[in-house]
């Protein structure tokens, strides 16, 4: 029997073909030191993954033979070029939480400030997981069951396309923690806005700079206007009439609280130098309001 291909049909290469301006695994140090939301992966994708093609699937990222990569829509799908002519079509999803649910975590994290203050900077917080397990779900993948893994290369098991697409994936989490929320349905930016509007309604009344004023409440009905043209134009004679409100508790740097931590980077946080710049304008004015009263007494 023949073992050559039949008439028309083009012999696979011995090494996978080359891709031009592919994308590739950058990271020096391979998956040594990855964030533990970045590992979570990689490990649940090796339990089913052989050592060859965990070892292939390696060589693959290196040398660029991802053609695409993209994750949106909470699905991962990229093209993988291996010995065939054409790429093969990956696909990595996790299962989206509904809406309901999402509701619940952001809920709670919202009770937090600490939570926004780490997602606005790009790092995710290390109690995320608890906040997700008390609403009934995950955010992570626990097993390899938890995750929708597809190569129509035909192997049963976990692929080196699939493992190769994984990698990025890892790398890319390291990069942008937010897509953890993406790949359970959530974009980040809109995780990022549902929180900032659940932290201002939870912190309504204990971090506002400035309520909404008061009417004083009348004790006693006012006469018709008819029977006040005599004195309508004369001033009052009792002001005490009306109820005076109680005077604000001053909370310091209310505003900068609710905007919570600043996204951009630099030697000082930019949230503790707009404090004190507060800090300094507020004693210069009591400074010169100490001045002008003492000159007018």
């Amino acid at each position: 029997m023949s073992l050559n291909p039949p008439a028309g049909q083009p012999k696979k290469p011995d090494a996978p073909r080359r891709v031009r301006h592919g994308i590739k695994f950058r990271r020096k140090n391979g998956l040594a030191d990855l964030p533990w939301t970045a590992q979570a992966f990689v490990e649940v994708i090796q339990e089913k993954a052989s050592l060859g093609s965990q070892v292939l699937g390696m060589e693959y990222a290196l040398s660029g033979q991802l053609a695409s990569f993209s994750v949106d829509q909470g699905l991962v799908e990229a093209q993988v070029q291996g010995r065939a002519f054409k790429p093969y079509s990956v696909r990595i999803s996790l299962q989206h939480l509904t809406p309901e649910k999402w509701s619940e975590v952001v809920q709670l994290m919202a009770k937090e400030a600490m939570f926004a203050a780490k997602l606005l900077v790009g790092e995710m917080p290390v109690d995320i997981e608890e906040v997700f397990e008390e609403c009934g779900v995950q955010v992570l993948p626990q097993s390899w069951k938890d995750v929708n893994a597809e190569c129509d290369c035909g192997e049963k098991t976990h692929c080196k396309h699939i493992v190769a697409v994984t990698y990025l994936l890892a790398e890319r989490i390291e990069v942008d923690p937010l897509v953890i929320f993406a790949l359970r349905g959530l974009h980040g930016t809109t995780l990022l806005e549902r929180l900032q509007e659940a932290r201002n309604v939870h912190s309504a009344g204990v971090s506002q700079s400035h309520q909404s004023a008061q009417l004083p409440s009348q004790k006693a009905k006012l006469p018709p206007l008819e029977d006040c043209l005599n004195e309508f134009w004369r001033p009052g004679k009792k002001l005490s009439d009306f109820e005076l409100l109680p005077a604000q508790e001053h909370i310091p740097h209310a505003v900068l609280r609710r905007l919570g931590a600043s996204p951009l980077g630099g030697k000082f946080p930019l949230v503790g130098l707009l404090a004190s710049v507060q800090d300094s304008l507020r004693a210069k004015v009591i400074e010169l309001r100490q001045r002008i009263d003492e000159g007018g007494q």
